[in-house]
């Protein structure tokens, strides 16, 4: 057993294989399962948790997430570290997190496009059974907005002015392959509407551009428009949802102009390597689920318009392979899914 240690290049595996030299092959192997493995969930976790957020600061993504490990953190009993990973509609931070370690110290907290949409526009360092999904966190609406003297007061009179109006209207979205190039795509196939897409790094570049008129419509999270919607420098005509949100109760639904089943949800989660032991998976998801239904975490939700999504574990992976199959038909549809 001692020269069958020396031969593994693993300094845990030799020390277990020194205590379990005197034992049976089955004492040996109930320790290298248990009290020896790197994998044992003891003491996890004994340092800071990496969370991965794949936008840049200040997002909408990194707000929602620094605010869940800000809750998390107390519950897990070590601090929860942000690490910023933008670029390439968020791709680039699920790749770092997918080549990680899967030890339960590094996990990403992502958007939904980021997994499902923009993995279909350009070749990427992952696969989808390269990670799973551990909580979803939020769902929320996109919203379609333009400046106040547009000549449209509703939905239906905004989608008929982009039909009438062939390539007239530019309009912002956060990324090539984003969220914003497909929920508006769902929306504006089905109504033969064509306009032109100004891709940006995210919800925030695209609001200062339209708030300088550089572009006529904003698309993205209600968050980043909210205010200035207050301020009466943006009117918002449509949501990318079947139904209203509290947020912007006003704003008509997919449901309102009988589109419902267009809907596209903005919704975010946390996910981990694919072979991050189960047992810190089950410990992540249980802290992470009771940080989100926390009070303080849901009334920020609730002010940024997105609302806490409880579902299983089960249920995220089908719900996200699902949009993932929808999504990758689009990106044909609309000719960017590459060779």
């Amino acid at each position: 057993m001692k020269k069958l240690a020396e031969m593994m290049w693993w300094p845990w595996l030799r020390r277990c294989a020194d205590s379990a030299r005197s034992g049976a092959v089955a004492a040996f192997a109930v320790l290298l399962a248990g009290v020896c493995s790197p994998a044992s969930a003891d003491g996890y976790p004994e340092r800071p948790v990496q969370l991965v957020v794949p936008a840049g600061p200040g997002s909408s993504t990194d707000t929602i997430m620094r605010s869940l490990a800000q809750a998390a953190a107390p519950m897990l009993g070590q601090p929860i570290v942000i690490l910023n990973k933008p670029g390439a509609s968020g791709t680039i931070g699920v790749g770092f997190v997918t080549k990680s370690e899967p030890d339960g110290y590094t996990i990403g907290g992502v958007p939904s496009g980021a997994i499902t949409m923009a993995p279909h526009v350009a070749a990427q360092s992952f696969q989808q059974a390269d990670y799973r999904i551990v909580a979803m966190i939020t769902q929320a609406a996109g919203v379609l907005c333009v400046h106040p003297d547009f000549p449209a007061k509703n939905a239906s009179e905004f989608l008929a002015e982009l039909k009438n109006n062939p390539d007239k209207y530019t309009y912002g979205s956060d990324g090539v392959g984003a969220f914003v190039q497909f929920s508006t795509a769902r929306i504006f196939q089905p109504q033969g509407i064509r306009q032109r897409i100004i891709p940006f790094t995210g919800a925030d570049q695209t609001v200062t551009a339209f708030l300088a008129r550089t572009i006529d419509i904003y698309g993205g999270a209600i968050a980043s428009i909210a205010q200035f919607v207050a301020e009466g420098k943006a009117k918002c005509l449509l949501l990318t949802t079947a139904r209203r949100f509290p947020t912007l109760p006003d704003v008509e639904s997919l449901d309102d102009v009988k589109m419902a089943p267009s809907q596209t949800l903005l919704w975010r989660a946390v996910i981990a390597p694919r072979d991050i032991p189960q047992d810190r998976f089950e410990k992540l998801r249980d802290v992470l689920t009771r940080a989100a239904q926390s009070p303080e975490f849901k009334a920020m939700a609730a002010k940024r318009g997105e609302e806490v999504w409880t579902i299983s574990a089960e249920d995220a992976a089908k719900y996200a392979q699902s949009e993932f199959v929808q999504m990758e038909q689009l990106a044909r549809e609309l000719r960017l899914k590459p060779n």
